[in-house]
């Protein structure tokens, strides 16, 4: 997908009001940075709306996936959020989010995992740290998703699995602004076919992709 694709609701980077590619991303991270705050484990084990059964069921797929796929070895979240699946990877894994809310409720709630805040387009942890790293629902709201794919890339280790998910270009997406939770003032949220996926994927070792969630998402594992 090119730079200036755009398949969200909201602004983009078409909008007048950004004379260059770098002002609109850096308004996007602004609104990640100082205004969203939206918590999906609180979303999800309160049952805060519809979405939470969305929360719930992509968390049980993501477990499974880390229980199957992913090396033995330090793991990252990226784009760990509030925890959701962070509180389910080994003690000692590592998350980054880009909002400090975040990474304040992650240390609350998870003093035995390491939260830095960062983005993941330019992550500070040296190249091929990892053994594993998980990135879900994050790649839609990224302005670079390419980039935060190569960052990926340069901190897995040789071998390293990356596993991820993605909204599908699904109907339903249509029906988020019935969402009770659902943040009014997000940017964007793109979704994606199969082959868009595995186009960004074109430098990794594809080992599964799939829709998944309803055919909500599209989900992925991928190998260094």
């Amino acid at each position: 997908m090119g730079d200036w694709v755009h398949n969200g609701n909201h602004e983009h980077r078409n909008n007048p009001h950004f004379a260059n590619h770098e002002d609109w991303s850096n308004w996007v991270k602004s609104y990640y940075q100082e205004i969203e705050t939206y918590d999906w484990v609180d979303v999800a084990d309160n049952l805060r709306g519809p979405e939470a059964l969305f929360h719930r069921y992509r968390a049980r797929l993501i477990r499974r996936l880390v229980s199957t796929q992913l090396p033995l070895g330090e793991i990252l979240d990226a784009g760990c959020g509030t925890g959701l699946n962070l509180r389910n990877l080994p003690v000692g894994s590592v998350g980054i989010d880009i909002n400090p809310r975040n990474i304040a409720l992650v240390e609350e709630r998870l003093p035995d995992h390491e939260c830095v805040l960062g983005d993941v387009e330019d992550m500070p942890f040296e190249d091929e740290r990892f053994s594993g790293v998980l990135c879900t629902e994050v790649l839609e709201h990224v302005p670079d998703p390419h980039t935060a794919l190569k960052e990926i890339w340069r901190v897995l280790e040789p071998g390293g699995v990356l596993i991820g998910s993605v909204p599908a270009r699904s109907p339903i997406w249509r029906l988020r602004f019935l969402s009770s939770t659902c943040p009014a003032g997000e940017p964007f949220h793109n979704e994606y076919r199969l082959n868009e996926v595995r186009e960004m994927l074109a430098f990794y070792d594809v080992l599964s992709i799939r829709y998944a969630v309803f055919g909500s998402s599209v989900v992925f594992s991928a190998r260094k």
